[in-house]
């Protein structure tokens, strides 16, 4: 071999052992590099983050510090809370000083501040999210809610109405009043009422407690007995006088089956468009074992567009409760009268009225100024709710700025850090406070937007009349 080929070949040797031992070594640093990651996983842990952004803040925890000393105090008395809140401040201070903070960036620091003493943005604004827009005491003549009847419906007028009279003819309605004998007082007044109603009005007469007598051997015979002596129809005088001529006062008085009877029938004769409307005159209690005040929410349930109207007649104490429930459960109103001229009064002027225009006048005239007071008390409702947030919000800010001020007079940080930090803290809170007001803005609007509403419905339904 000639000098020349042999040094040829040591380079190639030596060239070869070079590249094994580079991909052993590059082999063994890969080993290194995966028991490395191996060995930190188990340690790895994830750090408590902040937003600057509303809709995100809102959705972060509560700082460890301010669940641990503040809680439900944060919107407690001034002493209460800052009581709290020194405690949280001073804990965190405290626990600082044991680390490492030489290298710190001023994110990082406002890191630190944040998620230890922040409040829970949702606990304030989660109530006004919540808050109810509601005009529940605004009922329509015709016992229905307002704010449950479209302008569809309030447009339409109704092309008939159907009343069912139901007259108590117990034993007790034989007794005299001052006018005269309750019972001839009370036919003659139902008679003088449907003599009164408009052609689109249909009229029935059903009678209860005719029957029998008052004594225990009747009592089912009595009970059981509720007749329609004058059937669902425009009124006839000849054929109604007729048939307040057919029964006389008598028996015990099935009051509740009274009423599911009128509701069958006038079930089975209305449509969704017909006004319906039940009118009793009764001077005592159910004495049949009956449930009045139930099977009037029944018959409401099943007619919603239905109104149970009541008059008791020269009742004593139990029978006045009674009576008031069933009607409250039916929709309608309650009377109690004494003598001849009140209850001509109720049934001729004021049953006549829950039929006729007159009412629309006496109720829009109510119920606008009803409208614009409901909307400003649900409108205090809600700057009371807001106001809990903006002290919750300015709490949070000074508890902070509190921190920030101790960090910098324990030479924990130096000024321009402070400067850097506070920064980020003060965006946060504006971050904050434009989120809610666009929460809080949205829910006034409702409350105003809703009244409009309300108001619209109402020119609706007297849109026809000369006020």
């Amino acid at each position: 071999m000639t000098k020349k080929a042999f040094i040829l070949l040591f380079i190639i040797s030596m060239t070869i052992a070079g590249c094994q031992q580079t991909e052993k070594k590059s082999e063994q640093k890969k080993e290194e590099k995966i028991v490395e990651t191996t060995a930190k996983k188990p340690t790895e842990k994830t750090e408590p983050s902040y937003s600057l952004i509303g809709k995100e803040i809102e959705e972060e925890p509560a700082g460890e510090l301010f669940q641990k000393h503040i809680g439900k105090k944060e919107l407690s008395d001034d002493n209460e809370y800052s009581k709290a809140a020194d405690e949280a401040v001073a804990e965190y201070i405290k626990g600082i000083k044991s680390q490492d903070t030489k290298e710190w960036s001023a994110e990082e620091w406002a890191q630190s501040i944040i998620v230890n003493l922040r409040t829970d943005v949702k606990e304030t604004l989660q109530p006004v999210k919540d808050f109810k827009v509601k005009y529940n005491e605004l009922k329509l003549p015709d016992g229905r809610l307002l704010q449950d009847v479209s302008e569809e419906e309030l447009n339409e007028e109704a092309e008939e109405v159907n009343v069912a009279v139901l007259i108590d003819a117990s034993g007790s309605m034989n007794a005299d009043v001052p006018g005269g004998n309750k019972m001839a007082l009370a036919k003659s007044s139902i008679k003088q009422f449907s003599e009164s109603l408009a052609d689109n009005v249909n009229v029935s007469l059903s009678v209860f407690g005719h029957k029998g007598t008052g004594s225990d051997q009747d009592k089912k015979l009595s009970c059981g007995n509720i007749e329609t002596v004058y059937s669902l129809q425009p009124f006839n005088q000849k054929k109604f006088t007729e048939a307040l001529d057919q029964f006389n006062a008598s028996g015990w008085t099935p009051l509740a089956s009274a009423i599911q009877h009128a509701e069958k029938e006038l079930k089975a004769a209305s449509s969704e468009q017909t006004k319906t409307l039940i009118y009793v005159v009764s001077d005592g209690v159910e004495t049949c074992d009956g449930d009045p005040v139930q099977v009037a929410k029944d018959a409401k349930k099943a007619m919603t567009d239905l109104q149970i109207n009541i008059i008791g007649f020269d009742v004593d104490n139990e029978a006045d409760r009674q009576l008031k429930e069933v009607a409250s459960a039916g929709g309608g109103e309650y009377t109690s009268v004494k003598n001849k001229q009140e209850l001509d009064e109720e049934i001729t002027k004021n049953w006549k009225e829950r039929l006729s225009k007159t009412t629309w006048r006496f109720w829009l005239a109510g119920n606008i100024n009803h409208i614009n007071w409901a909307s400003v008390g649900m409108s205090n409702e809600l700057r009371d709710l807001e106001n809990d947030h903006i002290t919750s919000r300015n709490r949070e800010l000074d508890r902070m700025n509190a921190a920030l001020t101790l960090l910098l007079s324990n030479d924990l940080i130096d000024f321009d850090t402070e400067t850097a930090i506070s920064d980020i803290l003060y965006e946060r809170t504006a971050a904050i406070k434009d989120y809610a007001n666009e929460v809080i803005s949205e829910k006034h609007n409702e409350i105003f937007d809703t009244a409009d509403s309300l108001k619209e419905k109402v020119d609706h339904v007297t849109k026809d009349l000369d006020l």
